[in-house]
């Protein structure tokens, strides 16, 4: 009706020839009588003359005796065309205008707005039978001529759709979106029924802008579709698909768990978001635990603990508990259960701060002797936790500590498991200050941590084999030599297992227990690959041992969400021919997430990116700027892709920002103090620490001594943190199995960082 209103005039009858009313009214005479040839003639004698043709009153009349001809089974044989006349005459004089005699207007009046409404919808009856067989291309002229009355949606729909099926989508979207507006608003403020075609513009638009990747309004058009269309099953997947992509997105927060609480109440059973709930209450707890807060966690873990209870209501309750192991569980169970798990999975702080939540729900006053029950039943692990949170919580009570003692004699004379290890070390340490006449206590620490170097290298568990060789190193004077040639053990054993074991080869080449790569996008339809998680986990394991290597225990993750961009900036890269961190939009398959994704990466003219990885590590360069970004300490979210001939890594992150002053005192050097790998000896070394490195030296002596000439790049800033970088002058391929070097790094202020580097020739 909006199209009716458009333009107003007033027009009376006066503007009718006077020679000609006779037969307009003779035509109308003749029309209410059913005559319907009879109208025809005297119709036709008005629309001879030139004054009076295209007036809107004959033509509206001439358009209901057509239709009724179209109508009538014996007059149809004879005017054939009378249905497409009667559409032809109905739609509004050239100028648009309506007709207006005295305070109505004529257009507007019941009986012709049914009329205009049995046109549409003989029009559109037509304009199916050819739609229903596929024959778009005959429908939409048809369909479109129903859109000049501006009286339904369906042949909104129905044009936009033709459109979509004869693959011309971009002329489809302002039907579509037309459609869905006036659908959504007739059905929420009017409460106007429903039809079959109601489903389709949300449906093709949600599909358009998800595969172009503009999700936030796809989000809205595929919102508005299922608040009128509940239980459409394809809204349902857009739906679920965009929860998943938004969740990508936003940090771990309260917002993060609200959404997928609010998702789970569509999807009740879906083991992503139950997991996800879970996960992300224990990543606010731990967060909280960290904190000290404990009112706060008090407050949340009991609300984690109501979730729980509250799916013992759902009638999905057994298939929850497939991928939900506290679904159901009460209260006070459900406490108990997860200061366990916060144990199982290593987080000490949470573990903590559960226990004295659940111990303060009990009803047994006695707090003691609580505690005493439960450390009874517990493993090491649980009880090195609880005795160091009860005695936290009760620090003049000496009955704790002498409980840890009683407890520790009798673990002492048991054999210990590999699991059981850590824990007794650290109530063996903790044990040796609160008795420290009782050397037992020390001895068996360090029979438990040099233990641990050995087994948790023969676990792949380098990071935890390192820090227990770097404790005994300092701890144990007396070991050291033995020490030494553990740790080269270390290098080697990682080596083979994180660098030499993530290897990945090109397509077609064979090799047993090494995966291929084949990229599998497309440069002519812009579409991005994808890498295998088995991929991704070789790629992040190798990223994360030359961290580890290099002296950074923080670790990385290549998340789904920055795969995928940098599968993008790899394509956009491989359109075109050539690597950019600033493309223009005239690049060839220029995509948004592909350009921020760019902006932050390392590229590389590789199409393996395994060997990406490593020419990041050697880069030649002045600034070292790639490795420099690869061992970025605060990095903790990155990304990966590759096309046939280049690799995006996705390292400028800052996640994992916390302790900002580590490493004002920790350096992170390459090659890396201790051993390393021969073939890892670059041309270029760097030494990165966040203080102020103008004016620094660096020093370099072989093994006999003498100095190694060198030359210092300039400093640049901007690569993560400051670094020196420099060149020496020594052949790799002379040097042998055990040769190190000496570097001696001096900074402005006089502070001196000594380290030696010792050649690991590792022979495979």
């Amino acid at each position: 009706m909006k199209k009716l209103l458009a333009f107003i005039v007033l027009i009376s009858f006066t503007t009718l020839a006077f020679s000609q009313m006779k037969y307009y009214d003779k035509a109308e005479k003749q029309f209410n009588e059913k005559n319907l040839k009879g109208a025809l003639k005297y119709i036709d004698k008005c629309m001879e003359n030139k004054e009076t043709k295209n007036h809107p009153l004959v033509r509206l009349l001439k358009a209901k005796i057509m239709y009724g001809l179209s109508q009538d089974p014996d007059l149809k044989i004879k005017y054939p065309n009378a249905l497409k006349d009667a559409i032809r005459f109905a739609e509004f004089n050239p100028e648009n205008k309506l007709i207006m005699v005295g305070t109505k207007f004529i257009y507007l009046e019941p009986e012709n707005v049914a009329f205009f409404k049995n046109i549409v919808k003989a029009n559109n009856k037509e304009a199916l039978e050819a739609y229903n067989t596929n024959k778009y291309a005959k429908a939409l002229p048809v369909f479109k001529r129903s859109l000049s009355f501006g009286m339904d949606t369906q042949s909104l729909v129905l044009v936009g759709e033709c459109y979509w099926q004869m693959n011309l989508k971009i002329e489809s979207l302002p039907y579509f979106k037309e459609a869905a507006e006036m659908i959504y608003s007739s059905v929420t403020e009017n409460g106007s029924k429903l039809y079959g075609y109601s489903k389709l513009p949300f449906r093709q638009l949600g599909r358009y802008y998800i595969d172009k990747k503009q999700y936030d309004t796809a989000y809205i058009i595929v919102k508005n579709g299922r608040e009128i269309l509940p239980n459409d099953p394809v809204l349902s997947e857009y739906t679920y698909n965009l929860m998943r992509y938004a969740l990508e997105k936003i940090p771990p927060s309260e917002d993060y768990l609200r959404m997928v609480q609010q998702s789970l109440s569509d999807f009740p059973t879906d083991s992503f978001l139950n997991h996800r709930e879970n996960s992300i209450y224990i990543y606010l707890l731990n967060g909280m635990a960290k904190s000290n807060e404990q009112k706060q966690f008090d407050s949340l873990i009991l609300l984690y603990a109501k979730s729980k209870e509250l799916k013992a209501k759902s009638k999905n309750l057994e298939l929850i508990k497939k991928f939900d192991i506290f679904a159901g569980q009460g209260r006070l169970v459900f406490l108990e259960k997860i200061y366990k798990y916060f144990g199982d999975i290593g987080l000490r702080e949470a573990c903590y701060a559960a226990f004295n939540t659940y111990t303060s729900n009990l009803t047994q006053p006695n707090m003691l002797e609580t505690f005493s029950y439960y450390v009874k039943e517990q493993k090491p692990y649980y009880a090195e936790m609880l005795f160091n949170r009860y005695i936290e919580l009760n620090p003049k009570d000496g009955n704790g500590k002498q409980m840890q003692s009683t407890y520790l004699i009798q673990k002492n004379k048991e054999k210990a498991s590999y699991y059981d290890l850590l824990p007794l070390t650290i109530l063996n340490d903790v044990s040796s200050k609160d008795f420290p006449k009782d050397l037992s206590y020390r001895a068996k620490a360090k029979e438990y941590r040099t233990s641990l170097i050995k087994e948790a290298m023969d676990s792949n568990d380098f990071a935890l084999s390192r820090r227990m060789w770097n404790e005994s190193n300092t701890m144990y004077v007396d070991l050291r030599k033995t020490l030494e040639l553990q740790w080269k053990d270390i290098v080697v054993a990682d080596f083979k297992v994180n660098y030499y074991g993530t290897r990945i080869n090109p397509a077609g080449k064979k090799e047993m227990g090494v995966p291929e790569y084949k990229w599998k996008g497309n440069v002519d339809q812009c579409l991005p690959g994808k890498m295998s998680d088995t991929l991704i986990l070789r790629l992040e394991n190798r990223i994360n041992y030359f961290r580890r290597m290099a002296g950074v225990s923080e670790e990385i993750v290549l998340t789904n969400d920055n795969n995928e961009n940098c599968e993008i900036a790899a394509l956009m890269c491989e359109a075109n021919k050539s690597m950019s961190h600033q493309p223009t939009d005239a690049w060839r398959c220029f995509i948004p997430a592909g350009f921020d994704a760019l902006k932050l990466s390392i590229l590389s003219r590789d199409g393996n990116p395994a060997i990406a990885v490593t020419a990041a590590m050697g880069q030649n360069h002045p600034t070292v700027g790639n490795r420099r970004w690869l061992l970025y300490p605060y990095s903790q979210l990155m990304g990966i892709g590759t096309a046939s001939n280049y690799t995006s890594i996705l390292t400028i992150d800052n996640s994992n920002k916390f302790d900002t002053l580590k490493y004002k005192s920790q350096y992170i050097a390459w090659p890396p103090a201790g051993y390393c790998p021969k073939m890892m000896v670059y041309k270029k070394w760097s030494f990165t620490i966040n203080q102020n490195l103008a004016g620094a030296t660096v020093l370099m002596k072989n093994k006999l001594g003498e100095n190694v000439p060198l030359k210092i790049e300039a400093l640049a800033p901007g690569y993560g943190l400051n670094t020196l970088v420099w060149e020496p002058e020594i052949n790799m391929q002379t040097t042998e199995d055990n040769d190190e070097f000496t570097v001696v790094v001096t900074l402005a202020n006089s502070k001196t960082f000594n380290y030696k580097v010792k050649i690991a020739d590792i022979k495979l």
